[in-house]
């Protein structure tokens, strides 16, 4: 029957727009995390409870290893730690994923700490000095052969460019001369990719005094360095750096170190995984995560206006279903029109007003499929206006609506494809709040 049809009109709006809404599908943020499904490499891997991993690791200087924790500094002057892997990498393609946190009371802290790649040359269990390894640069001697990821800390030349992470090379084995006062500005490795879009050699990061352990996945893959940290604010993973070698590191070490200055931080790791990576993988585009940071990414009074636009679409959806409702009520209930008309007066401003609020947010948002989803209904409720036939009157409600108030549809009707419009935006607009 004629009510039949009318209830099922929602359901038809939203069945005949939902092509559409998929056709405008919200970016999603691509993740380089990759590679969990392959098997991690217990021998180069530690987990909770960190001491039951030991045997595979050597470690010295301030470095204790706990069950939770592996601490390579105290928030105390002048201490150095490092933690040596005993067994080398056995494959020239890898990822290395460790959670660490960096943390201490002051505002300011340091001075750093270091992920390294070294030669088995300077293996410290095979020098008689058990802390041979320890040294100023980041907790590392200035004669190491290899490379390092290095977390740059205190910001030396006040350029506010810290916390910094950058790529030291060191392939000689020789004595690495850099100026820590400039925060070893012209001493990082600069070599990215080849063909490489928004080539980035070096990264700042908000890594200090995070509530949960921040993230780090340092990818090796054709002899490219590729590194994301996620500093747990929400974001997920983003590019840090990207560089380029001629080599690969093959039967070398990983390592890391800390050290602490004048100024100190606590620096701990709380989780390490190594997967060993086929050279037939294909290689991450970094170009997807850093569009995706761009255009995903929201300010905190944007994000609030997506919550106020959710929130008037919560309410504009209620108020439409109790307009459905009452009037449907008041029809059975045997109302004359007149009546029925006057009751259902206030309902038309706040209604209007609430949709124009929406629909101007979307345009504000440049939320283009929002908006047009949006604008049948904004053209009709402006004529409407125009015309002043906003407010219903009794031939609005009436059996002979469509006739006497020169519409091709009828009160009721209108009101359930509003709805389903109302419907297909609050989804939309949820799609957006989650994406």
């Amino acid at each position: 029957d004629s009510k039949a049809q009318m209830r099922s009109s929602p359901q038809l709006v939203l069945g005949l727009l939902a092509p559409l809404l998929l056709a405008f599908d919200v970016p999603v943020q691509p993740d380089p995390d990759t590679h969990r499904d392959l098997p991690t490499e217990p021998h180069h891997s530690m987990h909770t409870p960190m001491d039951q991993s030991r045997v595979y690791w050597f470690w010295g200087g301030s470095t204790v290893v706990a069950k939770r924790q592996v601490r390579l500094t105290p928030a105390t002057a002048d201490r150095r730690g490092f933690l040596w892997n005993d067994y080398p990498l056995e494959a020239p393609n890898w990822e290395v994923e460790f959670d660490f946190k960096c943390h201490s009371k002051p505002h300011f802290g340091g001075d750093g700490f270091a992920f390294w790649i070294l030669d088995s040359s300077d293996d410290p269990v095979l020098k008689s000095e058990p802390d041979s390894l320890t040294g100023p640069l980041f907790g590392l001697k200035e004669t190491f052969k290899g490379i390092g990821l290095v977390f740059d800390t205190y910001d030396n030349d006040g350029d506010r460019k810290n916390p910094g992470i950058f790529v030291l090379d060191n392939s000689d084995g020789g004595k690495f001369v850099g100026n820590h006062d400039n925060d070893y500005s012209n001493d990082m490795y600069k070599k990215t990719p080849d063909g490489y879009r928004n080539p980035e050699f070096s990264c700042q990061a908000d890594y200090r005094n995070t509530k949960d352990a921040v993230r780090v996945l340092v990818r090796f893959l054709h002899k490219q360095l590729h590194v994301y940290i996620d500093t747990r604010d929400g974001q997920g993973w983003r590019v840090c750096l990207a560089v380029a070698f001629e080599r690969d590191f093959f039967n070398h070490h990983m390592a890391f170190t800390a050290i602490t200055g004048q100024v100190a931080d606590v620096h701990e790791l709380t989780s390490v995984s190594t997967r060993y990576l086929d050279d037939s993988e294909a290689d991450f585009d970094d170009y997807l995560l850093m569009h995706a940071e761009g255009t995903n990414r929201r300010s905190g009074f944007t994000q609030l206006l997506w919550v106020v636009c959710m929130l008037a679409g919560l309410v504009l959806n209620i108020m439409c279903g109790m307009e459905i409702y009452k009037f449907h009520d008041y029809s059975s209930s045997g109302i004359n029109s007149t009546l029925i008309a006057d009751n259902l007066k206030f309902y038309a401003w706040p209604h209007t007003i609430l949709h124009f609020t929406i629909s101007g947010l979307l345009l504000l948002l440049g939320a283009w499929f929002g908006v047009i989803i949006n604008l049948p209904i904004v053209g009709y409720k402006a004529w409407a206006i125009q015309k002043n036939k906003l407010h219903l009157d009794a031939n609005s409600v009436g059996a002979e609506a469509k006739i006497h108030s020169g519409s091709l549809l009828s009160y009721p009707n209108r009101l359930y494809i509003m709805m389903g419009f109302y419907a297909v935006t609050q989804i939309y607009i949820l799609m957006r709040l989650s994406s």
